[in-house]
């Protein structure tokens, strides 16, 4: 969904607000991270912390008609790494490849993980096309 321009400017006059007052609402200028992302797992504002992690199985449902603003949104999914690859300067790992939407970590260390085991990626997202969506900068964990 695309904002008309007001309301980005709104939404950001919020988000300031928010951040720099730690108040939800200001003169009917209201802003909630929920409401942006609600039914759609793994999704949060910039380096936060969404209340479900979005996995292969509802990864589609996540990124289904969903067009970021031009803000940053962060994305957390968990699975089975499918993909890792290094070009001796950076990581790049890769979980739920059988999905039909491939998503791509970018990061400086594999963390000593192997094609298979299940990790937790969290990133800025950037989504390329519909079958692939890339996590730049990217943390890994374990799961």
């Amino acid at each position: 969904m695309r904002y008309p321009r007001w309301q980005l400017v709104q939404r950001r006059v919020a988000a300031a607000l928010v951040a720099v007052f730690g108040v939800s609402g200001f003169g009917g200028l209201a802003f909630s991270q929920d409401a942006l992302y609600s039914g759609r797992p793994g999704l949060a504002g910039p380096e936060g912390t969404p209340p479900d992690v979005a996995t292969c199985d509802t990864i589609g449902q996540t990124l289904d008609g969903f067009k970021p603003s031009l803000d940053r949104v962060d994305l957390w999914i968990s699975g089975p790494l499918s993909l890792v690859h290094t070009d001796n300067v950076l990581w790049y790992l890769a979980v739920c490849s059988d999905t039909g939407i491939r998503v791509m970590c970018v990061t400086y260390s594999d963390n000593g993980m192997k094609v298979g085991d299940h990790v937790v990626l969290a990133g800025a997202l950037e989504i390329q096309d519909r079958k692939h969506a890339v996590l730049d900068p990217c943390l890994a964990s374990r799961e």
